[in-house]
């Protein structure tokens, strides 16, 4: 009997020390490691069922109380007790919470069925070839809202056809009535809304589309309902309108069949994309193979000096990869502007630090005899490289590139929902115009580009790892020949690529300050804060002259150079014994609280405490017909009133850091659940060589290679469409990427069992049921389990830009912040998705080594 399982004089003492202390037996009794994860685990769960107030959890929490006490007992007694029970109780408060926070409601599924049908019809019907038409197109503009005076549009109205609308202006929600006259007789044609960037959005009335048949005599009349079609941060001011239009098409066909515009925009989309992931990984090469080295231990083991190189290297390389290319991009954007050449470096970044994660690691298991044989003659650094690590490595790293290749084509297709690059960027576009028919192009386009790169990169694979020559041929002229043409289609494809992607390194420079201080305020996080109180001091402001008396007269420290005065005149706000060097805030603020800033980034206090600030009247300050009091100026600062506490952003990140997590392992169960039965339906050893079986295997397998090639990102838009927009959309959306992810994966671990407990159970005269319950399974739950840690792993990765698009997450907050130009509360959240990925990387990864 070892120390460890020695029994005590009296088991009931670190029972009962459990029940106090929950781990707190175990550790007494020398299990401190399984004391402090107890500990740990029980306080995170009560954590949990705390924030979510889901009060129910806690009678299984109290049974996982009551089993730690019993552990420390049996331990105790000198007996080793198993987890299964433990692991179960954690397990159910685990999910309870988990499906509390993301919101899973799978009666959303059936109600939202209706909103997701169109996009499953889309896919049948996708916009590839149509006839020429003959296209007759009526146009009547309206304002919105209705002002007095209604000014005249700023828009044309059609002459012929004709749209006649039954008043010229209206509000969102009112019913219009259209009539068209001029437009071809006995066709039909679809109703659309122009709002007033020109953006055209399909018209509807109660949730349906409206559509319209013209008469014999070419006329026709429709109602449709008025849109929210501009956003409620962009609506006119008090007293302005703005011009929106009516516009009915028909479109008539005639002539031979050609390509739609969509599909031609989506072949050039297609091209963009292929030329940023070939540039960014080309680049990525370049930088990431002398990075490599210098994150090798094997190369940098030599003194304190390399070791603490490779230390750093390493962890710069790791934060790199922690954070999604999504998220790079959103930064790059706010550096270079709009464009594929952010999108380029968020991929190029990407990229170094993931090639030169991979490379580093490929040099690290290199046979270390030429290495030592190379350093014995007295050769340097870079001659052992040159001589001793190169000629083992370049298989490898080719290997490496085109795995690389593959995945920056993925993330290439979504990079442009936060950059104008890739088809990603039109995807969206389309789904937010309703236009299903495109999206369903783009997406089936995706398929196949993926699915053929696919393909054309693991048969590259496969040829180096196994040794064979890529160019079969033996004649030396051709393969001469063939070499210098692989050569020049890679030069001109670098060319084509470089000017797709729009590279500008003049704008990389020209945003550098921007740049660097922008990556200062992402690498400070906001952590702590002090409260405040604000000081605001105000002066009234009567405009127009003589419309009303001010009701409270003007405070002390701020003078106005007029009391009254027309929207547009001059005035000057003067601030006197203001706190000195301080930035204060200087707005106009209406009688009922609402209030405008006067000039944004004002203003600052000089040395003495005065401020002075020149700016003309704002129209929005005019008295209305229902006003008694003026409005006002004020000049508000704020002063330090308290001791320093966790900011709000913290505790935001660390909510929606728990919501990120809870996400993934919901998806990952949803997922593993669904492939695991799918999987064996997808093996060749399982299904036989039977007509149907055969059907069967090659059914499910094309459909996971199909689904795969479409990234979790373009699932959520169609996701947050059927269950809303929201975690539970950003669950659906993972846990249909996992399916066919994990489906792959398992179907090829049954592939690869042991065939001889098979036979042998089989011959004993068994069923098909009984060979996989007693000579499959036990073969799998150490392969399977490490797909599904492995799938869990990249599900927080993704879990954390999916917010993007609908999803929930800190990935959507992270976007509103940047948005807003807090930077520093992004970086707040860039760090935390920082941790959470080395986390669970680590955890992963012990997981991982112990069960296979």
């Amino acid at each position: 009997m070892t120390p460890e399982t020695r029994p005590t004089t009296n088991p009931w003492l670190p029972a009962a020390l459990s029940l106090i202390i929950p781990g707190g037996g175990q550790f007494i009794l020398n299990h401190k490691s399984r004391g402090f994860v107890l500990f740990l685990t029980f306080f995170l769960l009560l954590a949990l069922i705390l924030w979510t107030q889901a009060y129910a959890l806690l009678v299984p929490l109290a049974l996982l109380l009551l089993w730690i006490a019993r552990d420390a007992y049996q331990l105790a007694r000198g007996s080793q007790p198993g987890w299964g029970t433990s692991l179960l109780l954690i397990g159910i408060v685990l999910y309870g919470a988990a499906i509390i926070v993301t919101e899973v409601r799978p009666t959303r599924l059936v109600t939202g069925l209706p909103n997701v049908q169109p996009y499953l019809r889309s896919l049948l019907n996708p916009e590839l070839f149509e006839n020429p038409t003959e296209d007759f197109v009526g146009v009547a503009p309206i304002m919105v809202p209705c002002v007095e005076p209604l000014p005249p549009p700023d828009r044309e109205a059609s002459t012929n056809p004709v749209l006649i609308l039954s008043t010229p202006c209206t509000e969102v929600g009112d019913l219009l009535q259209v009539t068209g006259e001029g437009f071809k007789p006995n066709e039909s044609g679809q109703m659309q809304w122009v709002d007033p960037l020109g953006m055209p959005r399909r018209a509807t009335i109660d949730g349906e589309v409206v559509f319209f048949e013209a008469d014999d005599n070419g006329r026709f009349e429709v109602t449709l309902r008025v849109p929210q079609a501009v956003p409620l941060t962009a609506q006119p001011a008090p007293g302005q309108t703005l011009t929106h239009a009516v516009r009915a098409v028909q479109s008539i066909p005639s002539g031979r069949l050609q390509p739609t515009q969509t599909l031609s925009l989506v072949i050039e989309k297609i091209g963009e994309t292929i030329a940023l992931a070939f540039l960014a990984t080309v680049m990525g090469v370049v930088f990431a193979v002398p990075v490599s080295f210098l994150a090798a231990r094997n190369l940098m083991g030599a003194n304190a000096v390399t070791i603490a190189i490779y230390n750093v290297v390493r962890a710069i390389l790791n934060i790199i990869r922690s954070i999604e290319t999504l998220l790079w991009a959103i930064i790059f954007v706010v550096w270079v502007g709009l464009g594929p050449f952010a999108g380029t470096l968020a991929l190029w970044l990407h990229t170094v630090a993931a090639l030169a994660k991979l490379y580093s690691e490929a040099i690290e298991s290199i046979d270390p005899g030429p290495i030592e044989a190379v350093r014995a003659t007295g050769a340097n650094w870079p001659q052992m490289v040159i001589y001793a690590v190169l000629p083992q490595i370049l298989p490898t790293f080719t290997s490496f590139t085109l795995y690389r290749f593959d995945i920056n084509v993925r993330l290439s297709t979504v990079i442009g929902l936060v950059s104008d690059a890739g088809l990603g960027f039109l995807v969206i576009q389309w789904v937010r115009l309703n236009r299903f028919s495109a999206m369903a192009t783009a997406i089936i386009a995706i398929i196949i580009v993926v699915a053929v790169l696919d393909f054309a990169s693991s048969w590259l694979r496969e040829r180096i790892i196994q040794g064979k020559p890529i160019i079969g041929t033996k004649n030396p002229a051709l393969r001469s020949l063939i070499t210098g043409l692989i050569v020049i289609g890679f030069a001109a494809a670098f060319v084509w690529s470089w000017r797709v992607a729009r590279i500008e390194p003049v704008e990389l420079i020209r945003g550098a300050p921007q740049g660097v201080a922008l990556a200062k305020e992402f690498a400070t996080p906001e952590l702590f804060t002090r409260p405040t109180a604000t000081t605001a001091i105000s002066a009234p402001l009567v405009v127009p002259c003589g419309a009303t008396e001010p009701a409270a007269p003007a405070d002390p420290g701020i003078t106005l150079s007029v009391a009254c005065g027309e929207p547009g005149d001059p005035l000057v706000i003067s601030g006197t014994d203001l706190p000195p060097n301080r930035t204060v805030s200087v707005r106009w603020v209406l009688p009922g609280g609402a209030f405008l800033r006067i000039r944004s980034n004002c203003c600052d206090t000089d040395s003495d405490g005065n401020l002075i600030v020149e700016t003309t009247i704002n129209p929005i300050v005019v008295v209305g017909d229902d006003q008694t009091a003026p409005a006002r100026v004020e000049i508000t600062y704020e002063d330090v009133a308290g001791r320093v506490q966790l900011s709000d952003t913290v505790k935001t990140v660390v909510e929606l850091s728990a919501v990120t997590l809870l996400m993934a392992l919901i998806a990952t169960t949803l997922g593993a659940l669904f492939a695991i039965p799918l999987s064996f339906l997808a093996a060749r050893n399982i299904m036989g060589d039977s007509p149907l079986g055969k059907a069967v295997y090659y059914a499910l397998r094309t459909t996971f290679n199909v689904t795969r090639s479409i990234e979790p990102l373009i699932l959520v838009l169609i996701a947050a469409t059927w269950v809303g927009a929201g975690p539970f959309a950003g669950v659906l959306a993972l846990a249909l990427n996992n399916i066919p992810n994990l489906g792959k994966l398992f179907s090829e671990s049954i592939e690869e069992i042991n065939p001889g407990p098979v036979e042998a159970v089989t011959a004993s005269g068994a069923t098909r049921m009984q060979s996989l319950v007693y000579a499959v399974a036990p073969q799998l739950v150490p392969p399977f389990l490490a797909f599904i840690i492995y799938q869990w792993d990249i599900n927080i990765r993704m879990s954390t830009v999916i917010g993007f698009v609908g999803g929930g997450g800190i990935g959507q907050q992270f976007r509103i912040w940047v948005s807003l130009n807090q930077y520093g509360a992004a970086g707040t959240a860039i760090w935390a998705i920082v941790i959470m990925v080395w986390t669970m990387d680590y955890l992963s990864a012990k997981a991982r080594e112990n069960l296979v």
